[in-house]
């Protein structure tokens, strides 16, 4: 038997059962909750930054870093060889 290193498991470290629960009985298990305004909260505090910004996938994240750094046609972006192809239709989009 082979052994592989496990790919894209969710990783329980503490109270993940308990708030997954709390966020599905408030009714708010996407857009902008209860725990979407903690985890800004929590990022602008730890990062030191006036706004942080949650997307719904590195895809999206990706994109926005794109609009945001206005990249143009033409412009070289460089990316790892190793990814999801999410990763260069993000950048692709915008024909860099």
């Amino acid at each position: 038997m082979i052994n592989s290193i496990p790919f894209n498991r969710p990783s329980f470290e503490g109270h993940e059962h308990e708030y997954i629960a709390e966020a599905i009985t408030a009714g708010h298990i996407s857009g902008d909750g209860p725990f979407s305004k903690r985890c800004h909260a929590y990022l602008e505090a730890e990062l030191g930054v006036p706004r942080a910004l949650l997307t719904t996938s590195c895809t999206h994240a990706l994109e926005m870093s794109a609009l945001l750094l206005d990249i143009k046609p033409g412009d070289e972006v460089i990316l790892p060889s190793f990814t999801f192809v999410s990763t260069v239709d993000a950048i692709r989009e915008f024909a860099a």
